[in-house]
């Protein structure tokens, strides 16, 4: 049940490309190389192998992303309750701006208001602007995931944390991250291309 769960998911929601000639950054791996003592009590260098997360881990900051983009959605119901006259409840217009606009606004620039101003931007696996479909899963697991961190109490385990960037394969990068990832990329595909 599971794997066809997963399956699913991997096929239709995100629209895997399993080819071999397709380099994605999930296929990306980072190194670190760390001295170590060997038995002779000499220093021998050991590199390790991790998977590369271009992932901007600082959650202040992706918070303060939010907290715009909601401010600037507050701001603009305001105006339109003023001038045009309406009653609404501006917390709850702006809330439901922010998980209905974002996601179109990060398919067709890979920003938000937030996010432009911080220095962020969202790539999916493939480093372009997410789908508008994967765009709305990960700010509607993004919602779930900040309902879970309020009414935990903020008791939150760090692997969990960005689930919403990890089951829909996206990411939120530095700005300057993306020609470094572009860069990294390129190289697999000349190294599988020389293979």
């Amino acid at each position: 049940m599971k794997s066809s769960i997963k399956t699913f998911w991997n096929t239709y929601i995100l629209k895997k490309d399993t080819s071999s000639s397709t380099v994605k950054i999930s296929d990306l791996k980072t190194y670190k190389t760390v001295n170590r003592r060997n038995t002779f009590g000499g220093i021998e260098p050991t590199q390790f192998e991790f998977k590369y997360n271009p992932n901007v881990e600082k959650f202040n900051l992706r918070l303060l992303c939010k907290v715009i983009d909601f401010l600037f959605y507050y701001w603009v119901t305001l105006i339109a309750e003023k001038y045009l006259g309406l009653s609404t409840s501006s917390i709850l217009v702006s809330f439901v701006l922010l998980f209905a606009l974002n996601p179109i606004l990060e398919s067709l620039t890979g920003r938000t208001l937030g996010k432009l101003l911080i220095g962020f931007q969202v790539i999916d696996d493939s480093c372009k602007a997410p789908s508008l479909l994967r765009a709305y899963l990960k700010n509607l697991l993004q919602l779930f995931n900040i309902l879970f961190y309020v009414l935990s109490e903020s008791i939150i385990w760090f692997d969990t944390f960005y689930f919403h960037n990890k089951l829909t394969a996206t990411y939120t990068i530095w700005n300057k991250d993306k020609k470094k990832i572009l860069a990294m990329l390129e190289k697999v595909k000349v190294e599988k291309r020389e293979e």
